[in-house]
């Protein structure tokens, strides 16, 4: 067995060669780690069984494929094989014009032992035990993935109590919504804005300088299943000040506000599921505030339309709701609903939602960073599951208002 794989590896690629290493003890890097399969290829040499193997046993890993190229440099080197008794013996190699394998997105493969090389009426069959490096995405990517776009402005300047740039004030609008979307929890939030860092990145995995177990975040990068784009409508600013004759003394005060259109769409399908304008009002002089609370007035609301509050544990005492962070507030009052019977529109055959009972209402006495404990206020009963509205009137006034958030009614969006 050790003089075939001896005179097999004097023609390998030198894909397979850089493959043909000892099996690693170290620790591997976060989100990554090796799984074995068994495989089993089919070619016209020996060679090509194995690469067909290979392909097969990184597809398996991760759902990927290995593709064939050409390779014209010739050099030796050194690699090391192991038979299925674990003996591993070292071989010089000598690399020439040949085909050649790569893995062609995510995955790559720490080593392999050939089980057996068969002949056959069509050329030859290897079986193989593989360990390929896997790299497991964070548990946040099985959410809805929502990639927020570059906010659009309608004007090249904008006087809001100072005087921005277009692209400066919608850069903060952008920045504003991607913190209240990564706040809730409900999305996994991409990035879009900074694609030229993260290519970079990339480039610097996918080079010399990294591991083989790094290069398995290669083709790991999540595609959005919306998009959400947002658009400075308008937006204004500015502080007035006029002399009371009687006493001489200066009056002075402050106005600005700013309208924010979104449009989310079905990036499978280019559908435009939700098209929206939020308004934000102050009375201080304070446009960064005026900014953060028309993203929250708008991240909030769509999040309310696809993920309603809902309550996950409940006792005597109160409740216990699934969001926390900036997404609630303490002293915040919710009504709490019982979802009934789903009814759709007969016409679309689309889900409309479900009839919802009235069952009493909270109040948010304790926010977590990602739950919440509220008391109750009205009513009982209540149960996991149970569906978490806004009260149309806030229990109490914050403390020195500078903000009056004016948010413009939106539709039911039907996303699933």
């Amino acid at each position: 067995m050790q003089s075939i794989l001896k005179k097999l590896t004097l023609s390998l690629s030198a894909f397979a060669v850089c493959l043909l290493l000892p099996l690693s003890l170290h620790a591997q890097p976060t989100g990554t780690r090796q799984v074995e399969v068994e495989a089993s290829g089919f070619g016209g040499t020996q060679e090509e069984a194995i690469r067909s193997g290979l392909a097969a046993a990184v597809s398996q890993v991760n759902g990927t494929s290995l593709q064939a190229d050409q390779v014209t440099a010739s050099s030796n080197v050194t690699g090391a094989v192991s038979n299925k008794e674990g003996v591993s013996e070292e071989v010089d190699v000598t690399l020439s014009a040949s085909i050649s394998a790569r893995t062609q997105t995510s995955g790559n493969i720490h080593s392999y032992d050939v089980l057996s090389l068969t002949k056959i009426e069509s050329g030859y069959e290897a079986k193989l035990r593989v360990r390929v490096y896997r790299y497991d995405t964070p548990a946040s990517s099985a959410r809805k993935r929502m990639a927020l776009l570059q906010t659009k402005a309608k004007s090249a300047k904008y006087f809001v109590f100072r005087s921005y740039s277009g692209s400066d004030l919608a850069d903060l609008v952008t920045t504003a919504m991607e913190q209240e979307l990564v706040q809730t929890r409900k999305f996994a939030v991409l990035s879009r804005d900074n694609l030229a860092e993260i290519s970079a990145e990339l480039n610097l995995i996918s080079s010399e300088a990294t591991s083989r177990e790094e290069k398995a975040k290669l083709g790991r990068m999540l595609g959005a299943d919306f998009l959400l784009i947002p658009e400075i409508v308008n937006a204004t600013g500015s502080t007035q000040s006029k002399i009371i004759k009687i006493t001489g003394q200066t009056e002075t005060w402050s106005a600005g506000n700013i309208v924010v259109g979104v449009k989310v769409i079905a990036v499978a399908t280019g559908e435009v599921k939700y098209a929206e304008q939020y308004r934000a009002s102050t009375t201080a002089e304070n446009s960064r505030g005026l900014i953060s609370s028309v993203a929250k007035n708008a991240v909030t609301d769509i999040v309310e339309k696809i993920y309603p509050k809902r309550i996950i544990k409940a006792s005597s005492s109160g409740v216990i709701i699934n969001a926390g962070g900036r997404s609630i507030n303490v002293g915040q009052r919710y009504n709490v609903f019982r979802p009934g019977e789903v009814l759709f529109d007969p016409y679309t055959g689309e889900s409309l939602g479900s009839e919802e009972t009235l069952v009493g209402t909270i109040s948010v006495s304790k926010v977590l960073p990602k739950m919440s404990h509220a008391i109750k206020i009205t009513g009982g009963d209540f149960e996991p599951g149970m569906i978490l509205r806004p009260t149309a009137t806030p229990a109490s006034k914050p403390k020195a208002p500078s903000l009056v958030k004016k948010p413009v009614s939106g539709i039911a969006l039907p996303f699933d």
